[in-house]
């Protein structure tokens, strides 16, 4: 089986809707610290490169992303992504 490499404009919709879905969820962020988490998730999931790694594998980088965010912030809001589906550029948070 080949493995489908994400792209960049994907993982950029994707951190951009799991930044907006958990800021939205746990008020506002200033913008260095935004910033911050947007990069971070980047990062996580820019490195599963292929879309089935990154649907299996994805949601715990990222979860493990905020929690970090969370404990740096001092804020706990306990919103976690639970999916995603590059093939759509969906994110699931709950």
């Amino acid at each position: 089986m080949g493995m489908t490499s994400v792209n960049q404009a994907v993982i950029e919709a994707l951190s951009e809707q799991i930044v907006a879905a958990y800021c939205d969820a746990a008020g506002p962020a200033d913008s260095p610290a935004r910033a911050r988490l947007m990069g971070d998730i980047m990062h996580a999931i820019e490195e599963p490169v292929g879309s089935r790694t990154l649907a299996e594998h994805g949601p715990e980088r990222v979860n493990a992303v905020l929690a970090d965010w969370e404990a740096q912030e001092g804020r706990s809001f306990g919103l976690r992504l639970i999916e995603i589906d590059p093939g759509r550029t969906v994110v699931t948070m709950g």
